[in-house]
């Protein structure tokens, strides 16, 4: 089955050769090669004839010569010492030669029991290396299929040109001269042990596969199983006892996991954590125990050693190139941290020089304290985006299609979903260099009225009179008007209140009524004095305006609702009436609050 099974790969492999283009054109290119390489070692041979026919050459004509001293005589010794020098000084530069060729040279291997015997470097006659390492396998196979053929009956016939391995009249491998160039020994050498490598081979096979081996392999691999079998018991064993040791002694030394008051993990948690724990362990044990059993259970068949290998393969290639991957990564490891350190240190140099601007230690002529950590956040993102750019080629697959691809989306995403984001960025630096406001300054911002609690570079947060926390993004606040009510001096902020009188009240009254409500408001200052202003001569009333000081700013609204109790009630005692616009109100309803207040009757007027 064996010979069946290697005979249908190499008329499979046959058929491709002869009809795919690709292939045919992969062919001549090695011909080519091969041609090249005969002719390489074809001169270098001839070279080597040649220089052993010229030393025959002076050693006979040296024979000739009957006088012992004469000059000819030690002339011709000195041309053969010289000759012998250069041939050895050719021999050294022939093995350089000849160990480039073989490095440079496609080699075939000889395995006809998947383990290499020898291999092939040129062609000889018609035959390509390629076509010589099959037909050499196909011998050896056919031969060891062949019950009758005794292995010891092999033997070497030496001919001019080579030295063949031969079974009765079957040549099983040549070995040429050029062969003999390239391995550096005579061809009756490589003969003889290329002779006992292929005996021993087929010896092997056939002892391998004999009844009395495979019973031998069956009982081995049955004995393997059985210990495989005992190790997956005893771990489910110690996985039963272990599970029942947790929850046995769950309530007594498995204590919930706590910070200050609060549970982080409770007991029934941290037992299901260490039951989950122990059957990866234990799942991770019969994997480990399958991975160590497998390669040994196919090592021991002669046709599925390969597979063991594979198998190994499959783990320690990945874990291979990954260590080789890291060593090879190790310089641009060091080249980030490198650039890493010397960043951190310099982006901690500026914030230490920004603190000390921030602190008012350091000055620096047109540049404000409220600019030092807004600008030092603006230097640290830069140094950060170029650090960044600096160690972006040395990182692990910077250079692959998919870190690229990566990039590239993150970028588009970018671009499109953090327009509006980008333009409060943008507005908040703006505004942080135009100083409208600070952190704890009243502000009106559009009809918004607040105290700044908070600048971000996205929005601005103010807290109303009615602790209301109103968010503003920093695009609205630049576009719009900002009323600052904190950046006064120390006279205090200037407030008004309107109110609108007939013109049959005298204008001196009104400003004695008017001026009289200060001094008793707690809230408002005295000095600067309050003042009124006539604001507007309208066609039924007059405006009137009083101009009152007051330190917080945050009182503003409290301060107005008082002067406005005390109009109500200086006004109506005086007998005074308050006209809204084109509107004139009765007060004869308000005797019944005031009864003191003069008994003055009117009637609507529109």
């Amino acid at each position: 089955m064996r010979s069946i099974y290697v005979y249908f790969l190499m008329t499979i492999s046959c058929l491709f050769s002869t009809s795919a283009p690709l292939y045919a054109q992969e062919t001549d290119s090695v011909n080519k090669k091969e041609l090249d390489l005969s002719s390489l070692l074809n001169g270098i041979r001839q070279q080597q004839i040649n220089d052993s026919l010229e030393r025959v050459k002076l050693q006979h004509e040296i024979a000739d010569l009957k006088s012992q001293n004469s000059p000819k005589k030690e002339n011709l010794k000195q041309q053969l010492n010289e000759f012998d020098e250069e041939n050895n000084l050719r021999k050294q530069q022939l093995k350089v030669k000849v160990d480039s060729i073989k490095k440079n040279t496609k080699r075939y291997a000889v395995a006809p029991f998947q383990d290499t015997l020898f291999y092939i470097y040129n062609k000889l006659g018609s035959s390509l290396a390629k076509d010589r390492a099959y037909n050499v396998v196909s011998r050896i196979h056919n031969l060891y299929e062949d019950d009758f053929v005794k292995v010891d009956s092999f033997k070497i016939e030496n001919s001019e040109i080579s030295a063949d391995i031969v079974y009765k009249d079957l040549v099983i491998t040549s070995v040429t001269e050029l062969d003999a160039l390239l391995e550096g020994k005579s061809k009756e050498e490589i003969a003889a042990n290329y002779l006992k490598r292929i005996q021993d081979s087929i010896k092997t096979e056939r002892a391998d596969n004999s009844i009395t081996k495979l019973l031998t392999r069956i009982g081995l691999v049955f004995l393997i199983l059985v210990v495989f079998s005992i190790l997956i018991l005893l771990i489910n064993k110690l996985k039963k006892y272990g599970t029942r040791r947790i929850l046995t002694e769950r309530t007594q030394r498995i204590k919930d996991i706590k910070i200050k008051n609060y549970v982080l993990v409770t007991s029934v948690q941290k037992t299901r954590m260490f039951i989950n724990a122990i059957n990866i362990l234990r799942w991770g044990l019969i994997v480990l125990i399958a991975f160590i059993m497998l390669p040994i259970v196919f090592s021991v068949f002669p046709f599925t050693q390969s597979w063991a290998s594979n198998l190994i393969g499959l783990f320690t290639k990945p874990l291979k190139t990954a260590v080789l991957a890291i060593w090879d990564y190790i310089p641009n490891l060091i080249t980030v941290f490198v650039i890493l350190v010397v960043m951190r240190y310099a982006v901690r140099f500026i914030k230490y020089i920004f603190s000390e601007i921030d602190k008012g230690k350091l000055e620096v002529n047109g540049f404000h304290r409220d600019f030092a950590m807004p600008t030092f956040t603006i230097v640290r993102f830069l140094l950060q985006a170029f650090t960044l750019v600096l160690i972006f080629p040395y990182l692990p697959g910077a250079n692959s299609d998919i870190f690229k691809g990566i990039s590239v989306f993150i970028g588009v995403l970018f671009s499109l979903g953090s327009s509006s984001a980008i333009s409060n960025i943008i507005a908040g630096l703006v505004i942080t260099y135009m100083r409208p406001f600070r952190i704890g300054d009243r502000i009106t911002i559009a009809d918004k009225t607040g105290v700044v609690i908070e600048k971000s570079p996205l929005v601005t947060r103010l807290r109303t009179i009615k602790n209301e926390e109103i968010t503003i993004p920093n695009s609205s606040v630049l576009s719009g008007n900002t009323v600052n009510y904190s950046t006064f001096s120390e006279e205090g902020i200037c407030f008004q209140v309107e109110l609108t009188v007939g013109y049959e009240e005298p204008w001196q009254r009104i400003h004695e009524l008017l001026l009289n409500i200060p001094p008793r408001i707690k809230r408002v200052n005295l000095n600067p004095a309050p003042f009124v202003l006539q604001k507007k001569l309208d066609d039924f009333y007059v405006l009137y305006e009083l101009n009152v000081y007051i330190a917080r700013s945050a009182e503003i609204e409290l301060a107005k609702s008082e002067i406005f109790q005390l109009i109500l009630d200086d006004f109506l005692a005086a007998g005074i009436e308050m006209n809204g616009p084109h509107l004139f109100a009765k007060v004869d309803h308000v005797q019944q609050y005031n009864p003191k207040a003069p008994n003055n009757s009117h009637e609507n007027e529109i």
